[in-house]
């Protein structure tokens, strides 16, 4: 069972109750990010082949576990952009990245390892600052083809997109498309 103090804006401080596997396996996005608020627990969850953790907690796995990369999804249902964390299932049962010394980094207390989910017991609140983590950190999502860098080469690189958006392939002829990606490698050798 997991414990996790909540004070709200009205200014009672309210405990929430999190128990069971069901629980976890049933969880969903915005209620993982309500848990990674918490700040006495740091939680994995086993999502496929996958732990995952979430913006509070992905945070505390980025500064004191390992510098993963992290990602930042726009979810729907929680309103706010997401940011998480995951690794293979495999770095832990290989060894690389055991639970212990995941543990022993957060000076966890204790943890338990569930079926869907590994809660680590925080000694300290690791999570203070998490707002101004993420003002400083820039976590974005991959570059689209519109964050082209700016370089001598970004204007050719920006006339390649364009030409890409702006043919018609559904009115094209296979012969057609080949032409047009004869003519695009050609551009691309040119600038090198």
């Amino acid at each position: 069972m997991t414990l996790c103090l909540t004070v709200p804006q009205d200014g009672q401080a309210h405990q929430t109750r999190v128990s069971g596997s069901d629980f976890y396996e049933k969880m969903t996005t915005a209620e993982k990010i309500k848990q990674s608020a918490c700040p006495g627990t740091f939680t994995l969850y086993k999502e496929g082949m996958f732990y995952k953790c979430y913006n509070e907690d992905a945070m505390v796995f980025s500064q004191h576990i390992k510098a993963y990369h992290i990602s930042v999804k726009h979810v729907k249902n929680t309103g706010s952009d997401v940011l998480s964390l995951g690794f293979p299932e495999s770095e832990v049962t290989r060894g690389k990245l055991p639970l212990d010394h995941i543990s022993e980094a957060l000076g966890a207390g204790n943890y338990s390892v569930e079926e869907k989910q590994v809660v680590f017991r925080l000694k300290e609140d690791m999570k203070q600052d998490y707002a101004g983590w993420c003002k400083n950190h820039s976590v974005r999502e991959k570059p689209g083809p519109d964050d082209v860098p700016s370089s001598p080469s970004s204007g050719k690189i920006r006339a390649l997109l364009s030409d890409i958006k702006t043919f018609d392939l559904a009115n094209s002829t296979p012969m057609q498309g080949l032409q047009f990606i004869q003519e695009l490698k050609q551009k691309v050798q040119n600038m090198q």
